[in-house]
């Protein structure tokens, strides 16, 4: 199994995206409102995202902290309603090292918790925060781009075949 650990805000959601009036958005999408989301992601984002894990058949690990606010069920609904291909097959976990510097090496911590319980062929990281701990199968992204940046997405395809 190939695995891409994702990251939402920075990657697929953008700060044009974050700006976007929540009471605008729920009245013009009563899903979005039934399920609290505070913004829609990136389209050009979410079309490269697919591409990705529908050519190289990857799975979706979440790694964001939206998986802290939303039950499984609910993730899943999300990622339909923003036009995801597939939703996220697991979750890293949320614990925190004792040795924690903050999020970063939170983050990293948990994808190594997760890779040693799982068994993946191959796996990317892609993240807007500085994730450098996991060595050269991170990819971090500009948060004004995320996965519009072209480069990005060529940078985990050759990390991922």
């Amino acid at each position: 199994m190939k695995v891409v650990f994702l990251d939402i805000d920075g990657v697929i959601a953008l700060p044009r995206q974050y700006n976007t009036k929540r009471n605008k958005l729920w009245v013009k999408d009563p899903d979005a409102g039934n399920l609290k989301i505070p913004y829609l992601w990136d389209e050009r984002c979410v079309i490269a995202l697919n591409r990705f894990i529908l050519i190289h058949d990857v799975e979706i690990v979440l790694s964001s902290d939206w998986r802290r606010h939303w039950e499984d069920y609910e993730i899943k609904k999300i990622f339909q309603l923003n036009g995801v291909a597939k939703h996220p097959i697991s979750y890293t976990g949320t614990e925190i090292p004792a040795h924690s510097s903050g999020i970063a090496c939170d983050r990293v911590y948990q994808i190594e918790n997760w890779l040693k319980n799982n068994s993946v062929l191959s796996w990317v990281a892609v993240d807007d925060l500085n994730l450098v701990a996991l060595g050269d199968r991170f990819v971090r992204t500009d948060d004004r781009m995320g996965l519009g940046d072209k480069t990005v997405i060529e940078k985990m395809v050759r990390i991922i075949c």
